[in-house]
């Protein structure tokens, strides 16, 4: 089973905050219910308060009857209405409150009156509103009712005693008979007294059971969801730690071992395959030109191109294969037990083929390419660390030898790597060191031999090694990214050498200078070059900038707009390599160009071969139609001279002309030019 995951996990869906939903609902019911609950036994409490209040009181104001019958004291009779005034109180409370829209004023001091307490009415008045339709409190209204009608009686019995003592010739009999009914009042109240707080204790039991037997009820299910969300709370933590550890060990995009995964399964296969004496092989791979595809058609269409590659890998992948992700594009295959080094060629081979088939990008295929760099254990090292690393020096290997290949390592390709990271070291202060100069080969116009522009060509003076070729240090300029600064170098020198020369008798004179693909891409292009300009006081038009065919095609669009911009400052575009790439007829005709510069593969084989010949033709033909000048690179011999100047090739550049002149011998080669008002025509006619 190859040990990679197609995808990370979907997280679960019934996550367990719907239970926690579920959880604090119930809870929040239950609390609203115990508070309701509470709130109703509170307001039974008050009445039942109220209604021992009301009962001393009116037991004090019968006795106090009794007592003024017999002292006939004042004091008396001011107790009896003070004790009264307490039901009577009561009574209001209650006779607002059977209103259809009562006044809570009133019944606030109709209660206050009856000795309720201020913070007590607001439930009882509640109480009484809400549940008067439920029979205990119909019970309790009723004797509350029939209660208010004795008092009313005790009221007018007092009144009645008050006046007859107060009398002339009070009657004995008659205040025995008042006294008399006090006492017949006195006797109903205490039942309707009894009948009251029956009432009020009944539902005050049945508030009492019904939130018992709730919260009874609510503990087994509060108890079990607790314990459901426990469980769900804990698989969640599981899934989400599986997931922190598959992030932690998987490439994120691709989902891949990602390179902490690679170290350790190559430690433990290295353990194995010691024991056993056995070999194991590993493949690193890196896509070629990966960054043309990431500049030209964004990073998202890299990143679709990365999991295509992910996925071919794993289905080219055997059992027991580790397919890994290093980062960027680079990838390594780990495979344990080959039969033998033909096995793992072969394996090799086969990745190569089928990863450098057609990729569907942006609707388009793609055509991608890859190296791979092999190290065999133990032959190529003991540990992790050193295998790794030899695979990645043979693929670079592999991609300097044309890419789209595979390599194994050999001790001798170290040698190769030391010096391309010594060269690399001195590239980085060959700048600061002025190490860098210019050699300008001079265009001759081919009718009439006069040369008519330079091409700056950049030339790297070693302090050990000499001179070095361009194509030696400028990949790994482009590579390092150190050719955007060393581009500008090129650009600011090369147009303040060409004012010299103008200002010293030579004021038709160009210069062309390369534009690097990072300049081309670089969003501050126009500005810097509108400040080089302007510091060198070059005219623009003296200007022509050589782009190749391919990076053109390459941004496509967004190529012309570029384009468009640096026409608008006033220099001349050349596209340089004409006929390597894919230019379609269509695209070049929006190009806002100048020139067209021919490859000096189509000029090298002229005139024996027939087909450079009709190549070069028509491109000539192509561009005159298009109204583009014609440079041709490359000219060798007198034979390929005479036959662009049959087919009216406007300029020519080559050795047969002119080598590349250091800054020195440039104007001496100009002011030669220039006094044989026949140029090169009587010398090679």
């Amino acid at each position: 089973m190859i040990r990679t995951l197609s995808s990370l996990r979907t997280p679960d869906r019934h996550s367990p905050f719907a239970i926690i939903w579920m959880f604090a609902g119930i809870v929040l019911c239950l609390l609203i219910l115990a508070n309701f609950s509470f709130e109703m036994l509170s307001s039974m409490r008050a009445y039942v308060g109220g209604e021992s209040l009301w009962s001393k009181s009116q037991k004090d104001a019968v006795l106090h009857l009794q007592k003024f019958a017999g002292s006939h004291d004042p004091e008396d009779l001011r107790q009896f209405r003070a004790d009264i005034a307490i039901p009577l109180g009561d009574h209001d409370a209650r006779v607002e409150m059977n209103k259809p829209r009562p006044d809570f004023d009133k019944v606030r001091q109709g209660f206050l009156r009856g000795g309720i307490h201020s913070d007590d009415i607001g439930g009882m008045f509640n109480l009484y509103r809400r549940f008067e339709w439920v029979s205990f409190m119909q019970r309790a209204i009723r004797a509350w009712e029939a209660g208010d009608l004795y008092i009313s009686r005790l009221d007018e019995a007092g009144t009645q005693l008050q006046l007859e003592m107060a009398s002339p010739a009070p009657s004995d009999e008659r205040i025995k008979s008042i006294l008399a009914g006090i006492s017949g009042i006195n006797d109903k109240l205490t039942v309707i007294e009894n009948q009251f707080v029956g009432a009020i204790g009944d539902a005050s039991r049945l508030t009492y059971r019904l939130l018992q037997n709730v919260m009874l009820a609510a503990t087994p299910a509060l108890l079990m969801l607790g314990i459901v969300l426990s469980l769900r709370i804990l698989q969640q933590r599981r899934r989400m730690e599986e997931r922190v550890n598959h992030m932690a060990f998987h490439d994120e995009l691709t989902s891949l071992p990602n390179r902490l995964m690679l170290s350790q399964r190559l430690d433990q296969a290295l353990c194995r395959h010691r024991r056993a004496g056995t070999q194991l092989a590993l493949l690193f791979l890196d896509l070629d030109r990966f960054k043309v595809i990431n500049d030209s058609l964004g990073h998202e269409t890299g990143d679709v191109l990365l999991r295509q590659v992910a996925d071919r890998l794993r289905a080219q992948s055997r059992e027991g294969d580790t397919v890994a992700r290093m980062g960027g594009d680079e990838f390594v295959v780990l495979i344990e037990n080959p039969e033998n080094l033909t096995d793992v060629a072969s394996r090799a081979k086969r990745l190569v083929e089928q990863l450098s088939a057609p990729y569907l990008l942006g609707g388009k295929d793609r055509h991608v390419t890859l190296s791979i760099g092999i190290s065999v254990f133990p032959a190529d090292g003991c540990d992790a660390q050193s295998l790794l690393k030899a695979a990645d020096v043979a693929m670079y290997r592999a991609k300097d030898t044309g890419r789209d290949n595979y390599l194994f390592y050999s001790a001798a390709m170290n040698v190769h790597t030391v010096e391309q990271l010594e060269l690399e070291s001195d590239l980085r202060h060959a700048m600061e060191r002025n190490e860098f100069l210019l050699h300008y080969q001079p265009k001759v116009e081919i009718a009439t031999g006069l040369i008519t522009g330079i091409e700056a060509l950049l030339r790297w003076n070693h302090p050990r090694r000499g001179l070095i070729s361009p194509m030696e240090f400028i990949p790994l300029a482009e590579e390092t990214g150190l050719i955007a600064s060393i581009s500008e170098w090129v650009l600011a020198t090369a147009c303040a050498r060409t004012k010299t020369w103008q200002d010293q008798g030579f004021p038709k004179l160009d210069v062309a200078v390369n534009l690097s693909a990072r300049q081309f891409a670089d969003p501050m292009l126009l500005p810097k070059l509108t400040d080089i300009i302007r510091r060198s006081g070059l005219d623009p038009s003296s200007l022509e900038l050589e782009i190749t065919e391919s990076l053109v095609m390459t941004h496509g669009e967004s190529a012309v707009d570029v384009l468009q911009k640096l026409k608008s400052i006033g220099v001349r575009i050349a596209i340089d390599d004409f006929g390597t790439g894919y230019s379609s007829l269509a695209y070049l005709k929006r190009f806002p160009i100048d020139t067209i510069k021919v490859d000096r593969s189509f000029i090298r084989d002229i005139p024996s071969d027939s087909g450079d010949k009709q190549i070069t033709r028509a491109i000539i033909a192509m561009a005159h139609s298009l109204k583009l000048r014609v440079v041709a690179e490359g000219v060798e011999t007198v034979d390929q001279l005479r036959f662009l100047r049959s087919e009216r090739c406007n300029t020519a550049q080559g050795y047969f002309l002119h080598r590349p002149l250091p800054e020195a011998e440039v104007a001496g080669v100009l002011k030669d030019n220039r006094m044989r008002s026949d140029g090169i025509v009587p010398l090679y006619a």
